[in-house]
């Protein structure tokens, strides 16, 4: 069958057309750090959360509403270290198989210029949008993993214990994962 470039880039068009409409029935917004169709953030740019892999967005559009509303509740900017990983840079990093970050619904938080009650406020404004589970490092003090997975996890990596901010904020309110106590 002999195809004419019109018609092979008509097709194209087309298919790429309804690949964008999928993405955004998804619940997604996807493309490349320099564009992404659609973007909905105030305060936040596609390449904030692109993959240091391959500099492509797969990012929970629901996700990106919530940091929306919790960088205007904090009233300060909110850096952000690590949104979409793509599979390979994840491996490469030597982060989780399974990670959120590859699901599109994770951000590493820098907490440098945070104290303590800021960073106590930021949680509260975390788990009031919608954020579930959260992650330290014992290696990376200053940064808070914020992901919206169904189940609420906790975790630390590195071993130790979460920051002392951290333990009494969720204790305080009671926070709890999905099988138990998260200071186990």
């Amino acid at each position: 069958m002999d195809i004419d470039r019109r018609t092979l880039m008509t097709g194209l068009a087309a298919s790429m057309t309804f690949a964008s409409e999928a993405e955004a029935a998804s619940g997604f917004y996807s493309g490349t750090a320099w564009y992404v169709r659609g973007w909905g953030s105030r305060y936040f740019l596609p390449a904030e959360l692109a993959s240091r892999g391959n500099n492509r967005v797969w990012v929970s559009k629901a996700m990106i509403a919530a940091l929306d509303r919790v960088r205007a509740e904090v009233g300060h900017p909110i850096r952000i270290l690590s949104g979409y990983r793509d599979p390979s840079h994840n491996r490469r990093i030597g982060g989780a198989p399974n990670s959120r970050h590859i699901v599109g619904d994770a951000a590493d938080i820098d907490l440098s210029r945070y104290d303590e009650w800021a960073r106590y406020a930021l949680l509260w404004h975390l788990i009031d949008n919608g954020f579930t589970s959260f992650g330290t490092y014992g290696d990376r003090p200053n940064m808070l993993h914020a992901d919206m997975r169904p189940r609420a996890a906790i975790w630390r990596h590195g071993g130790g214990l979460h920051p002392d901010w951290l333990r009494r904020a969720l204790a305080e309110w009671r926070w709890e994962p999905i099988g138990g106590s998260p200071f186990r």
